[in-house]
């Protein structure tokens, strides 16, 4: 009852002024205590008319506050899924690049042949495959972190594109310059996007 009497006291108020407010009123009423009731019943309507408060706009200051609040929790964020999908890459790199190098190292024997290095050759392929397999979950962990997101995508493109040349290599058995023409210049595309990948990643 007394939130309806502050409305209409209120809305007639904003329409005709306090006196028609006052007239309204005190015709549900009799005699002066009825009228004292009314004149009450106004006081209170009008200070129920004032702003209430948080209605407003808001403080600039605390915007920026919320705002600096907000943008810290992302940048947390971004920086431990980053520094976590770096964890995860560099396990896999690891594990993959003894294999790359066990291969290449192999090949320093000017005496080395296709039947020799076929053993290595499917361990390297196989260590491509298990770290690419893994490659989409550490990008997912990277999303938040643009950038580390970005190189490890692209880095994944070209363990790919090696794994594929090195398929093809193998099957040509080809000898000369020949030999790892395809594998070779694509060893070294892989090798520019794990430095990269390693330049945007936090150092510990």
């Amino acid at each position: 009852m007394r939130d309806n009497a502050v409305m209409e006291a209120c809305t007639s108020t904003h329409a005709g002024g306090g006196k028609n407010m006052t007239a309204r009123t005190t015709r549900r009423f009799r005699g002066r205590a009825a009228a004292a009731l009314a004149a009450g019943v106004s006081v209170v309507a009008l200070a129920g008319c004032a702003s209430v408060p948080g209605t407003g706009s808001a403080d600039p200051k605390d915007v920026a506050a919320y705002q600096s609040t907000i943008a810290a929790s992302r940048a947390a964020a971004a920086a431990a899924a980053g520094k976590s999908a770096c964890a995860s890459w560099q396990a896999g790199y690891d594990i993959r690049i003894v294999a790359s190098r066990a291969t290449v190292a192999f090949t320093k024997d000017p005496k080395w042949t296709w039947d020799g290095i076929t053993t290595l050759l499917n361990a390297e392929l196989a260590a491509i495959d298990t770290e690419s397999g893994k490659l989409p979950g550490v990008i997912s962990t990277a999303q938040p972190a643009a950038s580390i997101q970005t190189a490890i995508t692209d880095y994944k493109s070209k363990l790919d594109a090696y794994g594929a040349a090195l398929r093809v290599d193998q099957a040509a058995r080809a000898s000369g310059d020949a030999t790892w023409a395809k594998s070779n210049p694509a060893f070294d595309a892989l090798g520019t996007a794990a430095t990269a990948v390693k330049r945007v990643c936090p150092s510990s």
